[in-house]
């Protein structure tokens, strides 16, 4: 009974710390192609359905406790089918980028990770909805691997994502591309070499949660432990580069990326109070490419008293 309150809670858990990067994604990969997100209305379905299915799965975690057998059927199920809105949102990405992807900014670049990493992550994961498979590979390495590949992949690598991307509103300043580009690839290429190799030593038999094991396990354990060192050493590149560029980076301009979205339509960094007078929106945040579609974002312009008096300014946003 433990077990089933554990997992009922932690399993959703999981979508709870990936769901805010699917977000980041999205904004990143429409302002960068310029262009909607393609299936924009099945991509909100698919994100309710995560949310009602992350409750419905949670016993694939106990294929090997003890528990009823008949449950492992309709839990087996259930696992196999929360893949289809995942497979919903990767390939709406997937859409959108198709025509025409910027990659020269770091941010887009992590969202190319993203989606490399939590597909890949994805796929182990309707392996282990296999009820035959996931016995075999129950409490051994390939778990580990997996859910790394989920939640490193839907989870830290949108962060580093987003902060690019958001970057130069909160600070004012413009990162170094160099060092983000240095910074994407170490990460992207310690991350697999670190937790990819542990897919097979799964697969071969290795537990996890043990302090010794075969000595047949010793080598790629040993590459594993270097790679994971040098997995760390690369987050030191992004904090240095962080750093250094908030203290002296280049000024960054209001709306460096051409955004559609509010928090651009201010300065960088945003004044102490957002917009002086309640701003009109006209048209949507997302209509990049859109025929006929017009955006801006404005504040009613003030008379020459009030604007002595309260300071109030006009902020237009792009006409894109």
């Amino acid at each position: 009974m433990y077990q089933h309150v554990f997992w009922f809670y932690s399993h959703p858990a999981v979508y709870i710390m990936m769901l805010p990067g699917f977000g980041i994604i999205s904004e990143i990969i429409a302002v960068k192609s310029r262009k909607p997100i393609f299936g924009y209305r099945m991509m909100a379905f698919s994100l309710l359905a995560i949310v009602g299915l992350g409750f419905t799965v949670w016993a694939h975690h106990m294929f090997t406790s003890g528990m009823a057998a008949w449950i492992r059927i309709p839990m087996a199920i259930t696992t196999a089918i929360i893949a289809v809105p995942t497979g919903i949102k990767i390939f709406s990405w997937l859409a959108t980028l198709c025509e025409e992807c910027c990659i020269s900014t770091r941010q887009m670049l992590f969202a190319l990770g993203f989606l490399t990493t939590f597909t890949l992550g994805g796929i182990s994961g309707v392996m282990l909805a296999m009820i035959p498979f996931d016995i075999h590979v129950s409490a051994t390495y390939f778990i580990v691997a997996h859910i790394h590949y989920v939640l490193f992949g839907g989870s830290l690598m949108t962060i580093f994502a987003g902060v690019y991307y958001w970057f130069p509103k909160m600070t004012g300043r413009m990162y170094d591309e160099r060092l983000g580009k240095w910074h994407f690839w170490s990460t992207f290429i310690f991350f697999n070499a670190t937790f990819g190799p542990m897919h097979i030593l799964g697969l071969q038999g290795m537990p996890r949660r043990v302090e010794d094991y075969a000595s047949k396990f010793s080598g790629l354990n040993l590459a594993i432990s270097i790679m994971s060192f040098a997995l760390g050493l690369s987050t030191l590149i992004f904090i240095y580069n962080m750093v250094t560029s908030w203290r002296g980076g280049p000024k960054a301009v209001k709306n460096p990326w051409r955004g559609m979205t509010l928090e651009w339509q201010v300065s960088s960094p945003p004044p102490v109070f957002n917009f002086d007078k309640l701003p009109t929106v006209v048209g949507g945040p997302y209509e990049y490419g859109v025929p006929g579609a017009v955006h801006g974002t404005f504040a009613p312009t003030p008379t020459p008293a009030a604007a002595g008096s309260s300071g109030a300014r006009q902020v237009a946003g792009p006409s894109e």
